[in-house]
């Protein structure tokens, strides 16, 4: 694993007064090296296991994996922001009621939201399905 002076070495120039310099966009370069380095050696360093092997065989894989849950998770978050949003408009009337639904669109797409009473009486978000 290279040292961050390592890694900032290849990114340094001569500067006009003959002093060593460093450009902003080779300066961000070396930033998202040493990232990436790093990001690498945790992986390495803290490798999730099933059973007796390794849950992702490679670092791309685990990349992979990780890209589609945190594009995966905004949506999950926006639905259930919308749906806490608009709850109140359909609470049901009967106060027995523990669980109900409720159906509405946001980003062009139909979602069913799920709602269950907690022990002190409130409504708690459950899921969201996407409404067919």
């Amino acid at each position: 694993m290279k040292s961050k002076e390592e890694i900032l070495n290849n990114y340094y120039s001569q500067g006009t007064d003959g002093m060593p310099e460093i450009a902003a966009d080779g300066l961000l370069k070396a930033m998202e090296e040493y990232r990436l380095q790093a990001e690498e050696a945790a992986f390495n360093a803290a490798r999730e296991l099933n059973g007796t092997q390794p849950t992702f065989a490679t670092f791309a894989d685990y990349k992979a994996r990780l890209k589609a849950k945190i594009e995966q998770q905004p949506k999950e978050d926006t639905v259930q922001l919308v749906a806490d949003s608009i709850i109140e408009q359909f609470l049901p009337d009967d106060p027995n009621e523990q669980t109900f639904e409720l159906s509405f669109k946001t980003e062009g797409i139909n979602y069913i939201a799920y709602y269950s009473r907690n022990t002190t009486g409130d409504w708690e978000y459950q899921k969201a399905e996407i409404a067919e």
